[in-house]
């Protein structure tokens, strides 16, 4: 009866064991990205008040005083005035490329701009000021999931003065 036991003991790990010889290198079902690129010049001046837009990819939201912050994704903020919470204003939209997240304290916001931190004063939403920047606070941005990154578009045959702000789904 116990060789019965090992005999089976043995084929389980076998069976179980078949399944660790995967080719986990094969990549051909991922998706492939390209990255968003910007030069570095380019994303220092980026931060700025732009029209109001449309929502589509948002993130995180804050609450100062009668306004509605909402984070869009890779892009910025959306900025509501919510003086009257039955017809809430989507006033303008505060441009920062390579943003994923903000945080705010008081009238102070702090968010990434690509791989930098930037903080900026909104306690004025009509006219925001950019208080600081921290260069390369961050690493590079990541794609949104696990992916391939075509030869072209890895970090070596990218220009020296670029910097992702963002990834385009290719496929």
């Amino acid at each position: 009866m116990p060789k019965v036991y090992l005999l089976l003991a043995a084929l389980a790990l076998c069976t179980g064991l078949s399944g660790c010889f995967t080719n986990f290198d094969d990549r051909s079902d991922l998706p492939v990205y390209r990255p968003v690129l910007m030069a570095r010049t380019s994303l220092e001046q980026s931060v700025s008040l732009v029209a109001a837009r449309d929502m589509h990819n948002t993130g995180k939201i804050y609450r100062q005083g009668t306004y509605v912050f909402i984070n869009e994704r890779y892009e910025g903020l959306h900025i509501i005035d919510n003086r009257d919470p039955s017809r809430p204003q989507n006033v303008g939209f505060l441009r920062i490329p390579g943003s994923l997240d903000v945080a705010m304290r008081g009238t102070t916001l702090y968010a990434d701009n690509a791989v930098d931190l930037v903080t900026l004063d909104l306690s004025n939403p009509a006219n925001v000021r950019v208080i600081s920047r921290v260069r390369d606070a961050f690493p590079e941005l990541a794609p949104p999931e696990a992916s391939s990154i075509e030869e072209s578009y890895r970090p070596e045959n990218r220009p020296a003065d670029a910097v992702v702000v963002g990834w385009q789904k290719v496929k």
